[in-house]
């Protein structure tokens, strides 16, 4: 199943988030006994399987991301695995290809995985918010 990373967090309607906990929750196709870190895949499987409920393409009209699952830093120097090799970053984004160094991001990105330190939160805002692009 496709989905849009939620590592960093995720957004879904007040409808897709009722349906959820209503009914997903224990339905069987959802895996309510299963346990695992990755609560992003099993929701969107979930959504899908049982309710035919699909992810929006959020990306912008450049086709860069807008929802990350690694610090900025991260996305802006990424490169591909040398060749015949291939690491989970490139499979997840098999369907819509990784953009590359300054095209890897939308300037209107909603978020941003591994932010660990206040600094860097507060940096970002700075960057985005304080500075004229002169």
């Amino acid at each position: 199943v496709y989905f849009n990373s939620g590592g960093a967090g995720y957004t879904m309607s007040r409808g897709t988030v009722r349906k959820y906990v209503t009914e997903g929750w224990n339905h069987p196709l959802c895996s309510p006994r299963r346990t695992t870190s990755m609560e992003d895949v099993m929701i969107a499987q979930c959504l899908k399987r049982a309710f035919n409920i699909g992810l929006t393409d959020t990306r912008d009209e450049q086709d860069r991301e807008r929802f990350h699952p690694f610090a900025p830093g991260m996305h802006y120097t990424w490169k591909p695995p040398k060749s015949g090799k291939r690491d989970w970053y490139e499979d997840y984004n098999e369907e819509w290809p990784v953009k590359l160094g300054k095209d890897c991001c939308a300037p209107d990105s909603v978020s941003f995985h591994y932010l660990k330190k206040p600094a860097m939160v507060r940096h970002i805002h700075s960057l985005l918010y304080f500075c004229n692009g002169q």
